[in-house]
């Protein structure tokens, strides 16, 4: 899946940059990237760090503000186990299978984190209308969840329905702020945007009772992570009326 990503990138980029660039100030500007996620807070009690891949559009204004969207799927085998299946595993910590046999268990760390921004761009150089830097705020929600990959049909403890009681899916409000800087002048393809966010989850979760603790799964939490992120930009350059020019014979 990373691969196609990259691929698909890649690909939009060479397309898009055969484009020739317009006169204009303002933009969409659309950026696939890659971020490498340190969680905080509540977050790092369940996992290490771990990556993310997505996509993001801005619409750049004349006047330097930007509004948009980005998606980050969340990925990685960062979990922290601290006895997730103690209650269902032997004195050896393994689980038995309905065989008798030792089941083997992959933990995976899995979410989804979408937010709406508000940027704005100071441009470095003054005369290039999409470098400089970036400082923003963005507004979403932010998931997560244990994701147990298992031979399920030897394994009734954590079939489709019991796995809800271990994989602590938790998700609700986030908010972020990003510094960085952004590279897209004319004389030059190559365009991208690398920064450091910060963000917040108010989070919940999400399961009526957590089986492994015995106890609720609705617990209240605060999730946060740092990330180190870089993406290509691929522009489509737009005009407004004020950008127009007209011809009289």
């Amino acid at each position: 899946m990373i691969r196609g990503f990259i691929l698909l990138c890649l690909v939009i980029t060479l397309q898009v940059n055969a484009q020739s660039e317009m006169k204009t100030k303002q933009a969409f500007l659309f950026h696939p990237h890659y971020a490498h996620q340190i969680p905080g807070g509540d977050l790092k009690k369940r996992f290490n760090p771990f990556s993310s891949i997505g996509m993001g559009v801005d619409f750049k204004f004349k006047n330097n503000w930007m509004v948009g969207l980005d998606y980050d799927w969340f990925f990685g085998n960062s979990v922290i186990d601290n006895g997730l299946f103690s209650g269902i595993s032997g004195p050896s910590g393994q689980i038995i299978d309905k065989n008798g046999d030792f089941s083997v268990m992959q933990l995976n760390m899995k979410g989804n984190y979408v937010t709406l921004n508000a940027s704005y761009l100071i441009n470095i150089p003054k005369n290039e209308a999409f470098s400089g830097i970036i400082i923003s705020g963005g507004l979403g929600v932010m998931q997560h969840k244990v994701d147990i990959l298992s031979a399920q049909t030897t394994i009734p403890q954590v079939n489709s329905e019991y796995e809800k009681g271990y994989d602590k899916l938790t998700y609700g409000l986030a908010i972020k702020e990003f510094i960085g800087y952004q590279y897209s002048v004319s004389k030059n393809r190559y365009r991208f945007r690398g920064g450091i966010e910060f963000n917040q989850g108010f989070t919940k979760g999400r399961r009526t009772w957590d089986f492994n603790a015995n106890k609720s799964g609705l617990d209240k939490r605060f999730d946060t992570t740092v990330a180190m992120k870089i993406g290509f930009i691929v522009p489509v350059y737009t005009k407004n009326s004020e950008d127009e020019e007209f011809f009289l014979d």
